[in-house]
């Protein structure tokens, strides 16, 4: 059962938001937290039809695909920053903290790809970037819609990694990703939390892949 979390009101009670969101972020990195929605077991894998060379290729693809999200949360959090979209204190420190951690992942993702022999595609996926950032982006008018299309973007990237924790070929990257999908999920939690945005709380992360097809990047 996913524990009760508390609203940014109460957050505020409990002695200011800088320390609420400090507890909250400290639990990103924490194995044994329960609050993040994940799967409850892998399903079954289905027989494929692909030859080892071709779901190589297909996996090389999914991890370019989760790369180039990551790079582009990286840029959406700095374009933030530049354009003076989010206040100094609690809010700053997040997102900064965040940003944080995506490029980590990013060199996770990098690594991987490069271990394969592949060229990483280290690009912000054009197709989230034009379909969703750069207009919401153009739309924001305070702090609030700034942390909507984080949260957004963070549940776009949990579910995405949950997704591959289901088709990868290898132990290792589904171990990886499923790391990852849990990070992303804790970050959107917070996020609405910070902007009063509400958050349906879930038991797990859908396994299906949010974005559209033509997202997928080459491997």
């Amino acid at each position: 059962m996913i524990p009760d979390q508390p609203s940014r009101r109460e957050l505020l009670r409990l002695g200011g938001a800088t320390v609420a969101v400090s507890a909250l972020i400290a639990a990103c990195s924490s194995d044994g937290d329960p609050a993040a929605p994940v799967p409850a077991a892998e399903p079954e894998e289905e027989q494929s039809e692909d030859t080892p060379t071709e779901e190589a290729d297909r996996d090389l693809r999914l991890l370019n695909t989760a790369l180039s999200l990551e790079v582009l949360i990286v840029d959406t959090y700095q374009a933030a920053f530049d354009r003076a979209l989010i206040g100094d204190g609690a809010v700053t420190d997040t997102v900064a903290r965040f940003q944080q951690h995506h490029r980590e992942h990013s060199a996770v993702l990098t690594a991987a790809i490069e271990a394969a022999g592949a060229e990483p595609f280290t690009t912000p996926n054009p197709v989230v970037r034009v379909a969703l950032v750069d207009p919401a982006m153009a739309a924001i008018a305070a702090e609030r819609d700034f942390l909507r299309l984080g949260r957004d973007l963070e549940q776009a990237a949990a579910q995405l990694h949950v997704h591959l924790t289901t088709v990868l070929d290898t132990q290792e990257l589904r171990s990886t990703t499923m790391s990852i999908a849990g990070v992303a999920a804790r970050h959107a939690r917070i996020l609405s939390l910070l902007g009063d945005l509400g958050y349906e709380r879930v038991a797990f992360v859908p396994a299906d892949n949010p974005l559209p097809a033509d997202a997928v990047v080459p491997g």
